[in-house]
Order: structure tokens, then sequence, then C-alpha cells
């Protein structure tokens, strides 16, 4: 599963021997520690990897963690203009999957 939030790009997928847990993967550091700040020192690197960050969580932690962000911080009522704008990088990846997404739905 892909997430997106107004200030990160995860991907979270189940992890191959642990049932009760996910891999929380990302492409850029602060993406993880920015919903997941109390496990910033359990984030490691797969310098190999995609996604080189990486968390392993209980499903549990990742529905607290996500349950915390729509409660406090959804309050955005347009998702691309709620983004940080000293981030010209982070700005051109949301638009090429939002531009992505346009020409999927035609």
């Amino acid at each position: 599963m892909w997430l997106f939030t107004k200030n990160s790009f995860l991907s979270v997928v189940q992890h191959r021997e642990q049932p009760g847990s996910v891999l929380v993967r990302a492409r850029v550091n602060r993406h993880l520690e920015r919903l997941f700040p109390h496990k910033a020192g359990e984030i490691y690197v797969d310098g190999g990897a995609d996604y080189p960050y990486r968390l392993l969580i209980r499903k549990e932690e990742l529905a607290e963690a996500l349950s915390a962000y729509i409660l406090q911080s959804l309050d955005y009522d347009n998702f691309k203009a709620s983004q940080e704008a000293d981030d010209p990088a982070w700005k051109r990846f949301l638009l090429a999957v939002w531009s992505e997404g346009l020409r999927l739905q035609k």
C-alpha cells in the first residue's frame, strides 16, 4: 500500500516472516521519521533496496500512527495546496503522480 501524507510518501507491505507486522518503507528517511518520530532510532537502511529506509512495526502500531495523523494533521481541504513550499523535489514528485492520475482518469 502506498501512503501519502502532507509531508511523506511511504510504502507499506506485509512482513514475509512475521504475520502481525508490516515493513514501512521510504525513499527519504525523514518521511518515516515524520509519521513515526518515536521510532526514529529503529529505522534502518537497506542500501540495495528501492525503498532504502525501513521500519518494522506491528500492524497495530501502523493503525495507531495513521489514526493519530488523521485526527491531528488532516486539516486541509486541498492536498496539493497543503504541501511544504520549501521542498521543490517533493512538489514535483506529487505533481507527477497527480498528472499520471489525471491521464489514467481520461
